[in-house]
């Protein structure tokens, strides 16, 4: 979490009729669970909105007093975290757990809010430290062993219904609303995008290749193994010890069961968005290609796929590479920048002829 202020005043989104949040209001809630804090109390605001309040008070670094207006969670979801949490400390991962007060309870109220404790972990994240690209290099090969190790250790182990971010068919819960998941909701704004600019045909075929891809999938993928995975490993979530290692997870609000060649698709790849200038579409692709083999096949040594695993992680991976996050973000600024439009609707037209087989 990045911190928007380092006083104990809430930022702008804070709604102005509401009382704010004091010292004493905090170390009041903080002693309901059972806990004696001091006065060494720092607020990160990671508020989205006035309906979506997160207010997050570190204590003394030992705990985290979280409060919010719009929960997305529950007892018994907590309670199902914190299972998940504790297999990931069993696997040597540094994981903060959720703190019941004395009745078991997770979820308090205050003034409106609601409130719940967590430990606090005293590490920076790799994107505090502004890593070297070559340590973060080194730092993202250890968190792909970790998924990797992680999902050989807890296959098909106390799976979760609520669906991780990535998953197809099944809907994770941000999936919900929009009652389809966020590949499909992704390729679908490629599409309109590129149909917009009179690129209705190569929309035709990108959509064409995923339905036949999806196809291919929606017959196995209810026999492919899953594991309950934290399902947002990013730089901002990934705790480094001293040595510059990986030590630890944070923020499991995304955490969820997945198909694990699903989850190793959507860590394994890309065309280099970071570049933006053009370097050309086959160059690119065969990045992207390059970095997938080598990475799928280094997670291959720790976890044991089946065939079927290995065959459904390429299209998996084409999804991934068409429909993901950033790659829909990087093809749409593309598509509005004349330098890189014409090696975008290249990458694309390659994309829509790739054999996953």
């Amino acid at each position: 979490m990045e911190a928007q202020r380092t006083s104990l005043i809430p930022g702008a989104y804070f709604p102005a009729n509401m009382r704010n949040p004091e010292q004493n209001d905090v170390l009041s809630e903080l002693s309901k669970y059972g806990c004696i804090g001091k006065d060494n109390i720092h607020l990160i605001d990671t508020s989205r909105s006035a309906d979506d309040i997160r207010l997050n008070y570190i204590i003394d670094k030992k705990w985290v007093l979280r409060l919010c207006n719009a929960p997305d969670m529950t007892e018994q979801r907590l309670a199902e975290l914190n299972r998940l949490i504790d297999r990931y400390i069993a696997f040597g991962l540094r994981c903060p757990r959720f703190l019941p007060d004395q009745s078991g309870r997770f979820f308090h109220e205050w003034n409106g809010l609601v409130c719940c404790l967590q430990e606090y972990i005293d590490l920076p994240t790799a994107e505090e430290l502004k890593l070297e690209p070559q340590e973060e290099e080194r730092i993202w090969q250890e968190v792909l062993d970790s998924v990797a190790g992680f999902a050989e250790a807890y296959r098909n182990v106390d799976l979760s219904q609520t669906m991780g971010m990535y998953s197809l068919f099944d809907l994770a819960p941000y999936d919900i609303p929009a009652g389809k998941d966020e590949k499909q909701q992704n390729l679908d704004k490629l599409c309109e995008a590129l149909q917009k600019i009179g690129e209705s045909s190569l929309a035709e075929r990108l959509t064409d290749r995923h339905r036949q891809i999806r196809d291919r999938l929606r017959s196995v993928y209810h026999t492919l193994p899953r594991c309950v995975f934290q399902a947002d490993e990013n730089l901002s979530n990934i705790l480094v010890d001293e040595r510059r290692h990986l030590a630890g997870l944070i923020d499991f609000n995304m955490a969820g069961t997945e198909v694990i060649v699903n989850q190793f698709a959507n860590l394994c790849g890309g065309f280099r968005e970071e570049v933006l200038e053009p370097i050309g579409a086959g160059t690119r692709m065969a990045y992207a290609m390059d970095s997938y083999r080598k990475y799928q096949e280094r997670m291959f040594q720790i976890y044991r796929a089946s065939e079927q695993e290995k065959q459904a992680i390429r299209w998996y991976s084409w999804i991934a590479l068409t429909a993901g996050w950033p790659q829909l973000c990087f093809f749409l600024y593309g598509l509005k920048n004349e330098p890189l439009r014409s090696e975008i609707l290249e990458l694309l037209a390659l994309l829509a002829d790739h054999s996953c087989d």
